[in-house]
C-alpha cells in the first residue's frame, strides 16, 4: 500500500525540523506527549500527524501553521532579500548589524554592575 505524499512531506518536515533543533526523537515525543515509535513512524510517513499533535510541535517549534507549510511561493527568507541587494548595501546593513552587536554587548556589561557602579 502506498502512503499518500502529505503524509510523507509533513512526516519529513518534522523530521527536517526536530534535527536542525538537535532534539531527538525521544525528546520531542516528550516534549508533544506522544511514543516515540509513534513520532518515528509519523516521520516516516506511517501514521497521519493529527492536528493536536502538530499544533503541539508547531508551539515547540514555535512555528504558525503558514510556517511550517510554507504558504505561498512568494515568501522571502531575510537572507534571499539580504542577498538581492547591492554590495554596498549588503555592507552597510553588516555594518548595522554590527552596531546593534556592540549596543546589546554594551546593555548586558552595564546590567552586570550594580547602581552604585561596581560589579554584581
Amino acid at each position: 500500500m502506498n502512503k499518500p505524499a502529505q503524509v510523507e512531506l509533513v512526516g519529513r518536515k518534522i523530521r527536517q525540523l526536530r534535527r536542525q533543533r538537535k532534539l531527538t526523537q525521544v525528546e520531542l515525543a516528550e516534549k508533544i506527549g506522544i511514543h516515540q515509535s509513534d513520532l518515528s513512524r509519523m516521520e516516516q510517513g506511517e501514521y497521519k500527524v493529527g492536528l493536536d499533535t502538530l499544533l503541539k510541535i508547531l508551539a515547540t517549534f514555535d512555528l504558525s501553521i503558514g510556517d511550517f507549510f510554507e504558504e505561498g511561493n512568494d515568501s522571502v527568507t531575510v537572507v534571499q532579500k539580504f542577498k538581492s541587494l547591492s554590495a554596498s548595501a549588503q555592507k552597510e546593513v553588516e555594518d548595522f548589524i554590527e552596531f546593534k552587536r556592540q549596543q546589546e554587548d554594551h546593555a548586558w556589561d552595564a546590567s552586570d554592575e550594580d547602581e552604585d557602579g561596581n560589579n554584581a
